[in-house]
């Protein structure tokens, strides 16, 4: 009787313990890695000497490696006359600061991008790129594993309406449930979402694995789920169609899709 007293105070402790962070403050304490959302502008007269140069760019690399750099996805496309590159990658290393030089300075190819770059106006002197403000995780591979060994990396961007900020935060600070299931369910991983501002309005970027053989048929699935479609009532009306594709506009890749994140063994 003792043992089973002393276990639960114990399981009650931890508990008191993880709800005196933040969920942000929890992701980073528990999990293994972090994720960066990176932001620059190029020229869209550019876009194409750019996507020429990043695609040398692997995402196994033994020297991104060794930087701490996994998993480097990089995305591009044009909003308000201007394109947004979109850069996103894992690190090991917990600190929050210096993610903007170490992707900078990674690889000679990283570092010759300097020169077709403009930075936000935020982003710190002599550093093109700017860490943006991580918002959510959904249907992790820690959580749910799999074994698929094709996975299609996507780069995803919407505007979300100012006046409704709060609702989406505070939304996507506690995830049905049955909305992350069914994300799983179709085939999706690794939702991972960053806000920005630019130019006074606010925009959202997303990375995601999809890890399935028929998206389309899969994204119908996900639409027909009765709790999705409630959580959709509450998300859609927060998000601004950028592109007349409907409120999330799949951007184009330009490193060279790898299949597999490189974090393996490094858990």
């Amino acid at each position: 009787m003792m043992k089973k007293l002393l276990i639960l105070t114990f399981l009650v402790l931890l508990g008191a313990q993880a709800l005196a962070f933040s969920p942000y403050e929890n992701r980073m304490r528990f999990e293994d890695r972090q994720r960066i959302g990176l932001i620059a502008f190029v020229k869209p007269s550019q876009t194409q000497k750019l996507q020429s140069l990043v695609s040398k760019v692997s995402q196994h690399d033994a020297k991104l490696s060794q930087q701490g750099i996994f998993n480097l996805s990089m995305y591009v496309r044009e909003v308000n006359n201007r394109a947004v590159v979109f850069a996103y990658f894992e690190s090991l290393d917990k600190s929050i600061q210096g993610k903007e030089a170490l992707l900078a300075n990674a690889s000679p190819e990283l570092a010759n991008l300097t020169k077709y770059l403009t930075p936000h106006k935020r982003a710190a002197k002599g550093q093109v790129w700017l860490r943006m403000e991580w918002m959510n995780l959904i249907a992790s591979t820690e959580v749910f594993p799999h074994t698929q060994p094709n996975v299609q990396k996507m780069g995803l961007m919407s505007g979300l309406k100012p006046e409704l900020e709060l609702q989406y935060r505070q939304l996507h600070q506690a995830n049905w449930p049955g909305v992350v299931d069914g994300m799983v369910n179709s085939n999706y991983r690794n939702w991972t979402t960053f806000l920005i501002e630019l130019e006074g309005e606010l925009y959202l970027f997303t990375y995601t694995e999809y890890i399935g053989e028929n998206i389309k048929k899969d994204n119908a699935k996900m639409a027909k789920d009765p709790t999705t479609q409630r959580w959709w009532q509450h998300t859609e009306q927060c998000l601004i169609n950028l592109h007349g594709e409907g409120n999330w506009s799949q951007m184009t890749q330009i490193t060279t899709p790898i299949t597999t994140s490189g974090l393996e063994g490094k858990k």
